[in-house]
């Protein structure tokens, strides 16, 4: 039976390799996945195991549909997530998984070689749910209401992968894959406090063998057809005697370029053609008819190279560099509607009021609540009155508190040590009270503000100076929440 086994073997690998002639494949993979980006938990990597059907609709690209299931436990003495195992004596949860996923790849080198690189992207559902190793037993935890529920979800994902196709017969391939599923959260309904704490990512590398089967692809190169006849009746030869090293279907001896990259459509004399001149040959430029304007600024595929990722190519984008994400106008340059520096798009708080100092995220800068705002009041002797410039700080004040109504605040009036203390007292609450009523004036809401009059207490300067005495005769605004 081995030796049968063996002979199979050596015929499947004698075989050209051709895998690219078929249009399906399905094959069986096993690898080590784990489950991370969380906090609070630690999967090392465990066995994975799954199936895989695809179909391949041209050369280059393939689509794939792939199942797989992963058991993971969480073992607290683990040095990391890539560790391997885990020991059910340390593991306080399991990790239950099964994956139903679809990818389109794409070969980045000529399909007839026989080893390959692909990058795909796509997604899928992850059914899951986190039980207690023993028993398996579903752990309960806080749903969106704060009512318990089962700790597990069938979740939406995306992801990404690369890996390597080695072909090992007409139809047989084995494929090393890498692979990062990034939870998206859709279909998982808890508390934020639980979906803050719990792992997003299931990262794994998988080997699978993959078989093809179904029908040949047809094709050779797309200018073969239309000079190979020609040429080689021009030379006097057969089609087998003519030497091609190029194979791009023009015999040397009549072929002008001798170096044509494979895949690329040539004229008559053996030399490329490219209608767009954008510097890629037709056969090799998944882009044809870029406009001319993008010569020099197109990728290795033929198509025009967007830089900052806002759907303007950089040839028509007078602001080629923009933070990715913001929004922009015709010409490629962001906007920012309120004004505040911070581009739409990017801007969390997008109706912020103009003028007003913002944080990186485009919302009112509030460290400027975390410390006292101090109003020196040229005071005549006696008098209650604000003076015109401290006016213009307090209608700038109203003017963000009605924007922020969640900050309230504390208004205590101060006085220097001339007069009685009964008189200072009073004087102190009608300048408080004069600040509030000025406040609420500008749309403040009075309940947000308490006024207190301290007298002839706190002084910040010495008051026997008249400059002293200016320093203490203020009002001090507290902010809180």
């Amino acid at each position: 039976m081995l030796r049968f086994v063996i002979l199979i073997l050596v015929l499947m690998l004698s075989i050209p390799c051709q895998g690219s002639d078929y249009r399906y494949y399905f094959g069986l993979k096993g690898g080590v996945s784990t489950i991370t980006g969380g906090d609070g938990y630690k999967f090392p990597l465990n066995e994975s195991f799954g199936g895989s059907a695809g179909y391949r609709f041209s050369d280059r690209w393939h689509l794939e549909f792939d199942f797989s299931i992963h058991r993971n436990l969480n073992d607290s003495t683990a040095s990391s997530s890539l560790s391997f195992g885990g020991d059910d004596a340390n593991a306080t949860q399991k990790w239950k998984a099964s994956r139903l996923g679809i990818t389109l790849n794409k070969y980045l080198f000529n399909p007839d070689n026989s080893l390959n690189m692909h990058v795909g992207f796509g997604g899928g559902l992850m059914v899951w749910k986190i039980v207690e190793p023993v028993g398996d037993t579903a752990i309960d935890v806080l749903g969106v209401h704060n009512e318990r529920t089962d700790f597990a979800a069938t979740e939406i994902f995306v992801t990404a992968r690369t890996g390597f196709d080695l072909t090992l017969s007409s139809k047989l391939a084995l494929c090393w894959d890498v692979q990062a599923d990034m939870l998206t959260g859709a279909g998982a309904e808890f508390e934020t406090s639980v979906k803050d704490a719990r792992n997003t990512w299931q990262v794994g590398s998988f080997l699978t063998l993959k078989y093809a089967f179904g029908g040949g692809s047809g094709g050779g190169w797309k200018s073969s057809g239309t000079w190979s006849q020609a040429t080689v009746a021009a030379a006097g030869e057969s089609s087998r005697q003519a030497l091609d090293g190029d194979g791009d279907g023009v015999p040397d001896e009549l072929d002008r370029c001798l170096d044509t990259p494979l895949g690329a459509i040539v004229n008559k004399t053996g030399c490329a053609i490219d209608s767009d001149a954008d510097g890629i040959s037709d056969g090799l430029d998944d882009c044809a008819g870029t406009d001319p304007r993008a010569a020099g600024m197109v990728d290795i595929y033929g198509c025009p190279i967007d830089s900052d990722f806002d759907g303007m190519p950089d040839y028509l984008d007078k602001c080629p560099f923009n933070q990715v994400g913001a929004r922009v106008d015709s010409s490629g340059c962001p906007t920012d509607s309120d004004g505040d520096g911070v581009p739409d798009g990017i801007d969390d708080c997008p109706y912020t009021l103009y003028g007003v100092d913002v944080d990186k995220f485009g919302c009112i800068d509030l460290t400027d609540f975390s410390h006292p705002m101090v109003l020196n009041i040229d005071y005549p002797p006696g008098s209650f009155e604000v003076d015109p410039n401290n006016q213009e700080r307090l209608r700038q004040l109203a003017r963000i508190l009605n924007f922020v109504p969640e900050i309230r605040l504390e208004i205590s009036g101060y006085t220097d040590n001339i007069g009685t203390d009964v008189a200072n007292q009073k004087l102190s609450e009608k300048r408080a009270n004069r600040v509030r009523d000025y406040l609420a004036m500008h749309g403040v809401d009075i309940s947000r503000i308490k006024v207190f009059g301290k007298g002839e207490t706190n002084f910040v300067a010495s008051n026997d100076t008249a400059e002293g005495r200016a320093k203490n005769r203020r009002i001090e605004i507290i902010f809180y929440k």
